[in-house]
């Protein structure tokens, strides 16, 4: 059954992403189309698509020889005051890489396959950006990233079309004015809309299916009413041209820290799921929830996020994206895998303690490592209280 779940699953990608892979074709050839139906195929977080090797990776973690996906941290500079940002909070100083800081880091991955290309800031305010991207895309690799698109220009959003990135997730938290900028204080809601429809005018322009747009909307007790217009404000974008094969809105729950605990909603209301889901059939729009309310978090034992590194500004190397948005970035560092500036990836990644991690991670049994305590995006607390917390691992 979940064999047949499956080949049915990849079908209809093929099917969903058919124009997608005709204008790659015609842009990069078969490499080039083989690499984007890699992503579509293989990483979970491309645009929310399947991740069909995660099983095998849970159940044999030794398989993962070497990372083909990653994240990179490349900025931390932002003039906004997010209420639900960490950035906010943090007293860390503004850093970005440069582009040969970048390069050292992706060209110890050979075999990289997509990259998540983001921060602790806003992407554009590094002035070496696009050029990591066009680095990326000159090999292939297939580019998300987020932004909320407040700093974007014609020219910039040309480029991006012109390099022909996958995916650009856009955070909106907010599907009316108000609500959006008392929670994105120092983005303007107008602009940003303005900035949607110059970007799909230029998509009609060059005739391009990518980048596809996708929308990412923290949900929390300022803004969880708007969740069904928030659909609804999606869909309006629709006649300003194509947002993309495979475009969604995702409802992610609120990483929680101490500063910002007043907003965290631990579950949304089953009036408004519901209320949710019937909206984007209705509108066409697709839609899907993660992490979103604590009652419905899976095990520890089902995650294979550590399968797709995190490397942090400074070159510390986390196991994943999740231990971010937690305002501790001194724990991070402290208790990082290694430091790319010490030493390669391939030997943090085959240090005895980041192999002792990936192995305990899909266990019924053992302690939680201290980097996945209290994780946000899988339920920790019966291992916890069974076998404890390891400071070791």
């Amino acid at each position: 059954m979940k064999i047949f779940r499956m080949v049915k699953n990849i079908i209809n990608i093929l099917r969903e992403y058919k124009r997608s892979i005709k204008y790659v074709h015609k842009k990069r050839g078969l490499k080039g189309v083989y690499n984007f139906l890699f992503a579509k195929l293989f990483v979970s977080d491309e645009g929310g698509e399947m991740s069909l090797l995660d099983p095998l990776f849970r159940a044999f973690p030794w398989l993962v020889k070497y990372p083909y996906k990653i994240e990179v941290e490349h900025t931390t500079i932002c003039n906004k005051k997010c209420i639900i940002c960490e950035h906010t909070y943090w007293q860390e100083k503004s850093e970005r890489l440069d582009f040969e800081q970048f390069k050292k880091i992706v060209d110890q991955f050979p075999k990289l396959k997509w990259i998540n290309i983001t921060g602790e800031g806003s992407g554009f305010f590094n002035s070496d950006f696009l050029k990591m991207i066009k680095y990326l895309r000159d090999r292939d690799v297939s580019v998300n990233f987020v932004d909320e698109f407040d700093l974007l220009d014609e020219e910039k959003a040309r480029k991006l079309i012109e390099y022909g990135v996958n995916c650009i997730w856009i955070s909106m938290d907010g599907a009316i004015k108000e609500t959006y900028e008392k929670i994105k204080v120092g983005c303007n809601f107008d602009k940003v809309v303005r900035n949607i429809k110059m970007f799909l005018d230029l998509k009609k322009e060059y005739n391009s299916s990518l980048p596809t747009l996708c929308f990412r909307f923290i949900v929390n007790t300022l803004n969880y009413k708007e969740m069904p217009k928030m659909a609804e404000l999606i869909n309006s974008f629709k006649e300003y041209g194509d947002l993309g094969e495979g475009t969604k809105l995702e409802f992610a729950g609120l990483l929680t820290f101490k500063e910002i605990e007043k907003y965290y909603l631990p579950e949304v209301p089953e009036e408004v799921l519901e209320e949710t889901v019937k909206k984007g059939k209705e509108l066409g729009i697709k839609v899907q929830f993660s992490h979103i309310g604590e009652s419905k978090l899976p095990p520890v034992k089902k995650c294979a996020a550590w399968a797709e590194p995190y490397i942090m500004i400074g070159g510390y190397v986390l196991p994943c994206c999740a231990v971010l948005m937690s305002n501790k970035r001194p724990f991070l560092r402290k208790n990082s895998f290694g430091n790319l500036n010490e030493n390669s990836f391939k030997e943090i990644w085959n240090s005895k303690r980041y192999k002792k991690f990936r192995s305990l991670i899909p266990k019924d049994k053992g302690p939680v490592p201290i980097f996945c305590a209290g994780c946000r995006g899988y339920n920790t607390r019966e291992r916890e209280k069974k076998y404890g917390i390891s400071k070791e691992i």
